[in-house]
């Protein structure tokens, strides 16, 4: 039988090993991140030194470094000069500024956000009514009633129609819809801050009203109801966004 034997080139040789090591170092980085996500490492911890976490691994500590750059570099980690390699905690600010500032440029972004929002909370709000804890549901309604007091003493209600909205999605009891939440209120905030309170202003029926009509479908687990009525809620407010918008623009 004939042999044939591949004769690697030089090129060839380094090529592949290059994309060895590639594939080595994404490894590694995927192994860790996935370590963060389980929950195995948390916001704080330190990586074990360099010497020992390569034999952990079973990867060279130079595959070990591309790796932990890497981390570093997407914000996973922070690396101090003699003192090893931390979990980073990823504040929402981080997210929320540079994207907030953005949408301060482009008026047709807080559409997008606000459209983006109404589709998330449709589905958070059918969640919340199938898994909210009596503790959800007692949070739920005392944002609603901070809201009316806000409303009815002139008070700015801003913080307290976020807490509305936010005590939904952690009525989910899915930590991953709570975090989008937290990042689109933030980003809420930031962007169009002056229309929102503008939108505030209006009838107290408007907006204090329907949350507790939310509130009541989420305890009663009309999941279908608690959804169209803050479907209505928000397109409302997209609506009336819209009016203030083009009243600017026409100004």
């Amino acid at each position: 039988m004939e042999v044939h034997v591949y004769d690697m080139s030089h090129s060839e040789e380094l090529d592949f090993k290059r994309k060895k090591r590639t594939r080595l170092y994404r490894d590694i980085v995927a192994q860790i991140r996935q370590l963060i996500q389980e929950g195995s490492l948390a916001p704080g911890d330190q990586l074990l030194p360099e010497r020992q976490l390569a034999e952990k691994l079973g990867v060279s500590r130079s595959a070990l470094r591309e790796a932990l750059s890497a981390l570093d570099s997407m914000g996973l980690i922070e690396i101090t000069p003699g003192g090893g390699a931390y979990i980073k905690k990823i504040s929402v600010e981080s997210i929320v500024e540079p994207l907030a500032s953005i949408m301060l440029k482009e008026k047709e972004s807080v559409l997008e956000l606000l459209e983006a929002r109404k589709i998330l909370e449709v589905e958070n709000v059918k969640l919340a009514a199938e898994r909210a804890s009596k503790s959800d549901l007692y949070q739920i309604r005392e944002a609603a009633i901070e809201m009316y007091n806000d409303v009815t003493n002139n008070r700015d209600a801003d913080e307290s129609d976020i807490s509305f909205h936010l005590a939904i999605a952690r009525a989910t009891q899915n930590s991953v819809l709570f975090n989008i939440m937290t990042m689109l209120s933030g980003l809420m905030k930031e962007a169009y801050g002056p229309t929102r309170k503008e939108l505030l202003k209006g009838p107290i029926k408007t907006w204090c009203d329907q949350n507790f009509e939310i509130y009541e479908a989420i305890k009663n687990k009309e999941a279908e109801l608690a959804a169209r009525l803050i479907e209505d809620h928000l397109q409302h407010a997209i609506n009336e966004t819209k009016r203030l918008i083009n009243d600017e623009n026409t100004d």
